[in-house]
């Protein structure tokens, strides 16, 4: 959210009568006119409901002593509840008006599943769900039978995630209750749970706070960004309505995510925590910390024999626990020779090594029989920090800071009392000194204020971007999220922003370790004087030291963040600081998103000349970066009616199109000319999703380590069909902006800077590249070279090397490519990459003449679910911007999500291109290419 964009709303509503303080606070207090709600051309159809089937619980093993509550599920409303004759914990209860639940997820899944209401995502869809689902009870049951393993042992109900709060009743007995979207429930259900006919009740209550949604409409704008939901803390306050995406009906209420049963004898096992540390700089040896929580569940006194095994090695700790005592058991390097390692395996960021992760099996024993067990995967890795902090003695220095060699677990640095440097730039206080193992020197002038991040003593140049939710309807099983995850590495990113934490759950986590995505972690306090803060901080903070309890073993979570553009309440902000010291204290707590050695963040709108983002933005580490990245055509029309998809409609208002896009609608006319239909503005916009992209990256690039560390786009990730923003469609579909990321992140990258014409090789990678060659060309339209220039190039590791200046090319009356070659010494091509120079008008229309390309394809290397093609331009003209698409062979459907190695390349006559393709094994697929001079054809098809 800039704060142009907040001045706008303010500007807007308080002409109508709202006061700036109301709008910056509050959000809508009624509903807005219906004049101003968005209208569609086609009808909203009504789903014919589906018949409620009698439940079947389904009790899914997950290890030897525990199970997910599955399946069996109902849901009613409290309405309904509270009408019947029978007591909802009967045996007997009449189910008639409750709904077959999904579980894990959300009441308005279960309404959209039952097709109570439609597709929300789809046209106006969302505009015919009563805002009413937030703001009613709800009431999940299940009736099951106890599992045969849990005789004579302990019983454990855990409720992994509900949103709002919940009571939750087993056979008539209430035995807890829960607040907060993100915190866990564990109930001890030993003396209630019968061996049959069990009935769990959970009564779900929605936020006190629900907010009135703003419906984005051309009359009525993209409205203000959240509003009262924000006073409720740690929930979905997204799920109000921002600027990319409406108001979700039920605002994600819920059993959200699983219930479990677990069964353990009389000493069981609690939030765990490995801790791993580098003798860095030497990676060649690391040490191993594991902390176990053990709790005696018994009235007596127990001796309990903790065990710890991983990789081989296998350790044991013997404790007497009192009656009910709950104690932390320590397995250090100091007493377990075997926590010492050499050469371990470590976890990397992507791009920079492999992401293995170990598997730590711990259990603890009363009486030689196992009492409790679990899996943590962890990763060997270490963060540290370069940054600037100010000493007690006031005086300013740049440090490295690792966190894990504090020994005290207290915080070392002051947020409240900063030290400001320049206008926005602050730096934290250092409490006291901690000594050199913990703040090391690292004078460098060139990063001056900002953070740089490095793992395993090594600098991440840190690239990708923010999630605002992972889907607006909190559908978050694996099978739906890895997609975005795979794509996400293919556009050669390495972080993701857990924006105000709405993506938190084990899943989430589970992927970016393996997929090798740092996490810039928020807490769910949003802007800073223009959102509400929260009512209720000690509710805040129960979640937020659960969340950091359950999640702080995964290697990939690099930094701890209250709120979005802002820094904390100091209550909030002593505690969160104090509780992440003490119960995590391996990685920085950074106390605002930006201005903390962090730049203010945006712009998020389109430049019509990409060297403004060289010139005016490209310094320091921003958490958010963006521009317009509009949909292509079957990705509009998965998301709307053909009526509504063109001309642009009130539709594509209402997903996102908002007035500050119109900067790329007047540069795609001037530059492309105006669209004739709805595949024209499509393959024009991906024109300028492209160079956008690509552009904000590169102009990073180009300061790597001089000025620049690290940018996050906004948002790279849709959590619902969008029309701003991300780099693929909600179902998979990458776009220009994909591939304009994907190039400017490839490890190895050649580049032109678009403000100097200076040629710069940039190497991420952590190997030296000798006696590479980079190689300039200027082609004409026919694919006659013009010019050309060549030049060695030794590329260090990790660094940026400047190859030569390109002479500012003359204006020529038509269109010209210019080509950047980067080879290795045996002149295999590390680098390709083009940019395309105006006509005498200064635009592209030339392209709208062309001839179409005559392109072949052949397939190579066909192994099951993966293949290359082979594409040549046989023509006598260049094929521009050329995309291909895996298809359902018979039906010509896109098949998503599919993963192929490049798209909106260009093919000079003669020019051959090979292209991979990974899918999910099926058959009869087939490959279709499409440009912008090039109708959608099937190259080859695939059995």
């Amino acid at each position: 959210m800039t704060s142009l964009q907040v001045l706008k709303f303010i500007f807007l509503f308080s002409s109508v009568g709202m006061s700036a303080q109301s709008i910056a606070n509050r959000g809508l207090t009624h509903h807005q006119d219906s004049s101003t709600l968005p209208r569609s051309k086609a009808e909203t159809v009504m789903p014919v409901p589906v018949s409620v089937k009698a439940p079947e619980a389904v009790l899914t093993p997950s290890g030897s002593s525990e199970f997910v509550l599955s399946g069996g599920w109902m849901l009613a409303d409290n309405d309904c509840v509270l009408g019947a004759r029978q007591s909802v914990f009967s045996h007997e209860y009449n189910l008639e008006g409750w709904y077959n639940a999904t579980v894990p997820d959300t009441v308005l899944t279960t309404l959209v599943d039952m097709n109570v209401y439609p597709d929300p995502y789809f046209g106006l869809n969302n505009l015919a769900i009563p805002d009413t689902l937030c703001r009613k009870d709800w009431w999940y049951r299940l009736q099951f039978d106890a599992p045969d393993t849990s005789a004579g042992r302990q019983a454990w109900l855990i409720l992994n995630g509900i949103n709002y709060a919940a009571d939750i009743w087993l056979n008539g007995t209430r035995v807890g209750d829960i607040k907060g979207a993100f915190m866990r429930g564990q109930f001890n259900v030993t003396d209630i749970l019968r061996k049959n006919d069990n009935v769990l009740a959970v009564h779900i209550l929605p936020p006190p706070n629900p907010g009135i949604p703003h419906e984005q409409s051309p009359s009525a704008g993209n409205g203000m960004n959240g509003g009262q939901l924000c006073l409720d803390g740690p929930t979905f306050i997204s799920s109000e309505g921002w600027d990319w995406v409406p108001g979700i009906r039920d605002r994600n209420i819920g059993i959200w995510q699983d219930v479990r049963l677990r069964f353990t004898g009389g000493v069981k096992i609690g939030d765990s925590q490995v801790m791993t540390r580098l003798n860095l700089p030497d990676t060649t040896k690391a040490e191993i910390t594991v902390r176990v929580d053990v709790e005696n569940i018994l009235p007596e006194a127990n001796e309990a024999n903790v065990k710890m095994s991983f990789d081989g090695k296998r350790m044991e700790r013997r404790v007497m626990l009192a009656p009910l005592e709950k104690r932390t058991v320590e397995f250090s390097p100091a007493d377990y020779s075997e926590l010492k390692l050499d050469n371990p395996e470590l976890w990397w960021p992507n791009g920079y090594g492999a992401q293995k992760l170990y598997d730590l099996d711990l259990s603890v024993e009363e009486k030689n029989r196992v009492s409790d067990s679990e899996r943590v995967r962890f990763g060997i890795r270490e963060m540290s920090y370069e940054m600037e902090v100010c000493y007690p003695d006031e005086s300013v220095k740049r440090v490295e800071y690792r966190p894990s060699a504090v020994t005290d677990g207290k915080p070392v640095f002051d947020n409240i009392n900063r030290k400001y440097v320049e206008e926005g730039m602050c730096m934290p206080r250092v409490v006291k000194d901690p000594g050199c193992d913990v703040l090391m020197p690292a004078p460098d002038s060139l990063m001056r204020h900002y953070l740089v991040i490095k793992v395993n003593g090594q600098r991440i140049f840190c690239r990708g971007g923010n999630w605002g939710m992972d889907d607006a309807m909190k559908r978050v099983s694996r099978e739906r999220l890895e997609p975005y995850f795979r794509l996400h590495k293919d556009a050669n990113f390495n972080m993701i922003r857990n924006w105000t934490g709405e993506s938190t759950e084990e899943v989430f986590y589970q992927l970016c370790d393996e997929y090798g995505m740092l996490v810039f972690n928020d807490f769910w306090l949003s802007t800073a004087g223009y959102n509400l803060e929260v009512n209720d901080d000690d509710l805040f903070l129960k979640n937020a030291g659960d969340v950091v309890r359950r999640f702080r073993n995964h290697p990939s979570i690099a930094v701890w963040n209250p709120r979005n553009e802002g820094f904390a309440p100091e209550y909030i902000e002593r505690k969160l600081a104090s509780m992440i010291a003490s119960d995590d204290g391996t990685r920085l707590y950074s106390p605002n998103s930006t201005h903390c050695n962090l730049r203010p963040s945006g712009p998020w709108n389109y430049f019509k000349e990409p060297a403004r983002y060289f010139t005016e933005r490209a310094h320091g580490f921003n958490t958010e970066q963006g521009s317009t990245s509009i949909p292509t055509e079957e990705s509009v029309l998965a998301m709307m009616d053909v009526s509504d998809a063109w001309p642009i409609s009130d539709t594509w208002y209402y997903h996102d199109l908002h007035g500050g896009q119109g900067e790329f609608m007047d540069d795609l006319r001037e530059k492309f000319g105006e669209a004739d239909n709805l595949a024209d503005f499509s393959r024009k916009a991906q024109m300028l999703n492209y160079d956008s992209f690509r552009a904000m990256f590169e102009a990073w690039n180009s300061n790597m380590w001089q000025s620049t560390s690290g940018m996050l786009l906004w948002m790279s990730h849709p959590a619902w069909p969008s029309m701003v923003w991300q780099i693929y469609s909600w179902d998979y579909e990458p776009f220009g902006s994909f591939y304009g990321c994907r190039k400017a992140c490839e490890p190895v990258h050649i580049q032109k800077n678009l403000d100097d014409n200076k040629v710069v090789a940039v190497n991420t990678t952590l190997k030296d590249i000798k006696g590479a060659r980079a190689v300039y060309e200027l082609y004409d339209m026919s694919g006659r070279c013009l010019s050309r220039r060549e030049a060695k190039a030794d590329l260090s590791a990790d660094r940026l090397t400047e190859c030569f200046y390109v002479e500012s090319t003359e204006a020529a009356d038509n269109v010209r490519l210019e080509r950047l070659t980067l080879r290795d010494r045996k002149g295999r091509i590390l680098s390709v990459n083009d940019y395309w120079l105006p006509g005498g008008n200064g635009d592209f229309k030339e392209f709208n003449s062309l001839e179409v390309p005559e392109i072949n394809a052949r397939m190579t290397d066909y192994k099951n679910g993966a293949f290359a093609v082979e594409i040549r331009n046989t023509g006598k003209v260049t094929a521009v911007a050329v995309k291909l698409n895996l298809r359902d062979g018979a039906t010509g459907e896109r098949i998503l999500p599919a993963y192929i190695s490049d798209g909106y390349f260009n093919l000079l006559p003669g020019e051959r291109r090979v292209v991979t393709v990974e899918y999910s094994p099926r058959k009869d697929v087939a490959v279709s290419a499409e440009g912008y001079n090039m109708p959608r054809t099937t190259l080859l098809n695939v059995k």
